[in-house]
């Protein structure tokens, strides 16, 4: 038993697995803390909801600044991936010490710049630390089993969280849970992790403002970077606006409303499902080109979209409707995710790998803000324009649809 389990773990390079289970670990506090702040802050702080939410917006406004620094830091031949990620943990960690003294709304607005800075430090270094220690024909797997740990530490993280406060009803004691999980990890980043980079300093390589330049004025990437706005503001409705819809439109004579539990229940499955699925999409994928796969994925995105417009038709059968909704765009984000990253470091020179994961990380910024937007003015009309924003999303896949295969013809013309 225990060769076949060994037998299904890819086989990465060790400093891999030291980046993946290192953000496990920091991931299981920021799943303790996260999913907990805003409650913490009204309930017991006493703030209110209004600005509790603009204090967490500010974290992903120093996203976006952070993904800036983090391209070039993580490209410099000084900063490099490991420094960007140990000064990312140092961040992080102060984060959670600024949380622990918040009682007002200006300390809750620090620590969620300093969350975001840090966070915002880890992804394009992560992302060019991985693709360093990792083969072209692995790196999906290589990226899967990352999008895996985040996943599960994250989950594993919102129920021990749950645990604490059920024993102790101690919300401090969260921020000393995550800022403890930061500090394991920049210990495993300091002694443990190399910088596997190769960045020799030559008069090809880009630096500085050339880097940036460069990759903005890319005409293959910025296709690309189209099409992931796309993906990301998908992402963020199925995350943030249909849970809020399954709740509140769907029903009719013979269903009841949905409740909160049911539909929490209902999404649990959806990060049970992607995590049962990742690794084995991504293997009966790798032997298609990457642009096709996201091909699939959005076509995929499509239909979950289409299901979700059914489920509000009130035809009946609404709850199988949902679970087939979920498992589709369950199955259509995990073939997104690896195939995207890799297709980033597929496209970026080795000498401005960080510069392009950092742009690829704003398309998160951009999708999450469209996201939001869009759907949160969809569910403020009638239910005939609230079931219309997901036939509207499933048709725009058709637009990706175009865009992907532009970008296919960019990609085939280069190759020649």
């Amino acid at each position: 038993m225990a060769t076949l389990v060994t037998s299904w773990f890819p086989k990465l390079n060790p400093q891999v697995w030291i980046l993946v289970i290192g953000r496990f670990l920091s991931q299981i506090g920021s799943g303790v803390v996260l999913f907990y702040v805003p409650i913490y802050f009204v309930n017991q702080v006493g703030l209110s909801p209004t600005k509790v939410g603009i204090g967490l917006s500010s974290a992903a406004m120093a996203s976006a600044g952070g993904y800036f620094l983090a391209g070039s830091m993580t490209d410099s031949q000084f900063w490099g991936r490991r420094r960007t990620l140990l000064l990312s943990c140092c961040i992080s960690i102060l984060a959670d010490g600024v949380f622990w003294f918040a009682r007002g709304f200006s300390l809750l607005v620090l620590a969620n710049v300093l969350m975001g800075l840090g966070d915002s430090l880890y992804w394009p270094a992560s992302g060019a630390a991985i693709t360093d220690n990792s083969s072209d024909h692995q790196r999906e797997e290589a990226f899967a089993v990352s999008g895996l740990a985040d996943s599960l530490g994250s989950g594993l993280g919102i129920v021990l969280g749950g645990l604490l406060l059920t024993t102790g009803n101690a919300y401090q004691q969260l921020f000393v849970v995550d800022g403890i999980t930061f500090l394991i990890f920049l210990g495993v980043l300091a002694f443990v992790f190399k910088d596997g980079s190769d960045r020799q300093c030559s008069a090809e390589s880009a630096q500085g403002m050339t880097a940036w330049r460069k990759a903005l004025f890319n005409p293959i990437f910025l296709v690309f970077a189209a099409v992931n706005i796309l993906f990301t503001t998908y992402i963020n409705l199925m995350e943030s606006t249909m849970p809020l819809y399954f709740t509140n439109f769907v029903h009719n004579a013979t269903t009841p409303r949905m409740t909160p539990e049911n539909v929490g229940i209902l999404f649990s499955g959806y990060v049970l499902i992607a995590a049962l699925f990742q690794l084995p999409i991504v293997r009966a994928m790798q032997t298609y080109r990457r642009v096709h796969v996201l091909m699939i994925s959005i076509l995929l995105w499509g239909m979950g979209f289409i299901l979700v417009w059914f489920v509000g038709m009130s035809v009946g059968a609404q709850g199988v409707l949902m679970v087939m909704a979920v498992v589709v765009l369950a199955i259509a984000n995990v073939t997104y995710n690896p195939f995207s990253v890799a297709l980033v470091t597929e496209l970026a020179p080795k000498s401005s790998l960080g510069v392009y994961l950092s742009l690829n990380a704003q398309c998160w910024t951009v999708g999450y803000l469209l996201g939001p937007l869009i759907g949160g003015w969809a569910l403020d009309q009638n239910a005939d324009t609230a079931r219309g924003l997901w036939m509207t999303a499933a048709f725009s896949a058709l637009v990706g649809v175009l865009i992907l295969k532009q970008l296919d013809k960019f990609q085939s013309t280069c190759d020649r």
